[in-house]
């Protein structure tokens, strides 16, 4: 059975968020998560969607007052498509109004703009690479 539930900062299952974002979102680009320090997750909102035991997908959002960020979302590749990115989505954006957010916006990669869109979010500004992922990316907002 699938579920989503919250993970807290360096138990077993944000282990596991960490071997699955390298895997889909570093390796593939020539580099390893393990190099980079994300001692700032102690304070972020983080869920996965869980079938048994095994990490299908996974959310990271911050928040500065009421702006919320989404930091990451990353699914396994073999169930990408399959509407696990839309729930964990839905569940942060959900939180982010639990808790009075006016907006929530990404650093999304251009390949996921689709999906962003599909989802309410408005691209802003132009075109950019992050240093940790060189890939190209683009703000996108949305306001509740």
């Amino acid at each position: 059975m699938r579920q989503i539930k919250f993970i807290e900062y360096g138990s077993s299952d944000y282990e596991k968020t960490l071997e699955l974002r390298n895997k889909i979102m570093r390796i593939p680009l020539g580099l390893s998560i393990y190099n980079e320090d994300f001692s700032v997750e102690k304070n972020s909102i983080i869920i996965g969607m869980f079938e048994d035991n095994k990490l299908l997908g996974v959310g990271g959002m911050s928040h500065k007052n009421n702006i919320y960020k989404v930091e990451y979302l990353c699914i396994d590749s073999f169930i990408q498509k399959s509407g696990v990115g839309g729930m964990l989505l839905d569940k942060l954006e959900n939180v982010a109004k639990n808790n009075n957010a006016i907006k929530i916006f990404m650093d999304a990669r251009v390949s996921a703009k689709k999906f962003y869109l599909k989802h309410g979010y408005q691209p802003i500004g132009d075109v950019f690479l992050l240093n940790f992922a060189p890939v190209e990316h683009i703000v996108m907002e949305k306001y509740f």
